[in-house]
């Protein structure tokens, strides 16, 4: 008998020593809202001491807290970085002449814009980078059906007040957010079709703006 209670004990011990600290929320753990979070560059969310994820993460009982804002980060931070940076290898794709690359490139870039759509109702930029890949693939009845498209979408509630805030800060950017945004370009391919990504992107090709 002694060696049966002897050998409970250990189990009770055993598990007491492995019992799960109980988890805090991201508000307990004092990393909501986020925003603060999500504004750091990779390097301070993931390599900077005293920053990002390990002043949640490093609390006991704030572990999951911390694994759901490296989740954030990388949905709503890291997802956007690697969209803009795919679609910004594809142009240069593009423009030396590797079309299929480029597509490919644009094609994992909508996997992003696709998703952020569902929670803008801004389909404009899915349908712009649709009608870019109808371009690359040389199709010219899909290109032409996506800008109608595109010429077709509503504007988004709000839109002039978010636009008219950022082109104050950044004047140069009045031009490309008027709406539908891109639609200039989009003309631009159709009009140069038959003309190198590079000519065809170029203003060169798009419809002078009215004076």
């Amino acid at each position: 008998m002694k060696h049966v209670a002897l050998a409970l004990a250990l189990l009770v011990s055993a598990g007491t020593a492995n019992a799960q600290a109980p988890q805090k929320s991201l508000a307990e753990c004092g990393a909501d809202p986020a925003n603060q979070y999500l504004r750091l560059s990779p390097k301070e969310f993931d390599q900077t001491i005293g920053m990002g994820w390990r002043v949640i993460g490093d609390r006991e009982g704030c572990e999951q807290a911390g694994a759901d804002l490296i989740a954030m980060y990388r949905d709503e931070v890291l997802a956007q970085y690697i969209a803009g940076l795919n679609g910004h290898e594809a142009q240069l794709r593009a423009s030396a002449g590797d079309l299929p690359k480029a597509a490919e490139l644009y094609r994992r870039k909508l996997i992003f814009l696709k998703a952020f759509a569902e929670e803008s109702q801004d389909l404009s930029d899915v349908v712009y980078v649709e009608a870019t890949i109808a371009y690359l693939e040389r199709d010219r009845a899909a290109l032409e059906a996506r800008r109608a498209q595109l010429a077709a979408l509503p504007k988004p509630d709000g839109y002039d007040e978010l636009t008219a805030r950022y082109v104050s800060d950044n004047p140069k950017a009045a031009a490309s957010l008027v709406w539908p945004r891109n639609l200039n370009v989009v003309d631009g391919l159709i009009a140069c079709f038959d003309k190198p990504y590079r000519e065809a992107y170029s203003a060169a090709c798009q419809p002078k703006p009215p004076q």
